[in-house]
């Protein structure tokens, strides 16, 4: 199954900005730091929660992975995968690779079949900047804390994902963690450290060649 990362855009319609123009202004800080980055790199540790666990509030979570994500506008992404096991996952907008060395198998995709979804992600990393689809975007008001707390949710509603929360440092607006909530109550969640803009990557980065012996898995 694909990292549900992919299950992660003319601008998107502010339709409830509150009164003192929060919502605005975050978005404001989002695009100035992310959205004339030439490349994005930061260490990322991915964490899928049930609606049970969810529930429970159980701090014993399963299914914990972490590595590294580099992003270069518009739409070129690589993750490579530390742990639990080593894996890529990379696009090139044309041709999306995940890549499980320990399973010599290596599955390809047509980029355009997660389309919405990488825009999506694209923008996010963009600072939600030159948008296609439609989004009610909120902005949580939580004056105690030190986050900016954004709901991002489909209009019309996708099949799969319910919204998603954006987090976001208020001190320099870098982008804390992603949840991302399905239909049936479980959430995936990316906590995002270490960012850092790249201004150049090395040709070939967000391409893939599959070494002599890979199983190459076309869907």
């Amino acid at each position: 199954m694909i990292p549900l990362l992919l299950l992660l855009i003319g601008p998107i319609p502010l339709r409830k900005a509150l009164p003192d123009d929060k919502l605005s202004t975050v978005i404001g800080g989002l695009r100035g730091r992310y959205g004339n980055a030439k490349g994005l790199t930061a260490k990322y540790t991915r964490e899928a929660i049930s609606k049970t666990m969810a529930m429970l509030e159980v701090a014993d979570r399963h299914d914990l992975a972490k590595g590294r994500l580099y992003f270069s506008p518009p739409h070129f992404l690589r993750l490579e995968q530390a742990s639990p096991q080593e894996e890529l996952l990379l696009t090139d907008e044309h041709t999306l690779w995940w890549y499980l060395p320990l399973k010599n198998e290596a599955y390809k995709y047509p980029a355009e079949k997660f389309g919405r979804e990488l825009r999506l992600l694209s923008d996010i990393l963009k600072g939600l900047k030159d948008t296609e689809d439609s989004f009610n975007i909120t902005l949580n008001a939580m004056p105690e804390a030190n986050t900016y707390h954004l709901i991002l949710k489909p209009e019309p509603p996708w099949q799969d994902i319910d919204h998603l929360e954006v987090i976001i440092l208020k001190g320099d607006f870098a982008i804390k963690q992603m949840d991302i909530y399905n239909n049936i109550g479980g959430l995936t969640r990316f906590l995002l450290t270490d960012w850092e803009e790249k201004h150049r990557f090395s040709p070939g980065f967000f391409s893939f060649s599959p070494p002599p012996g890979i199983k190459v898995i076309e869907e």
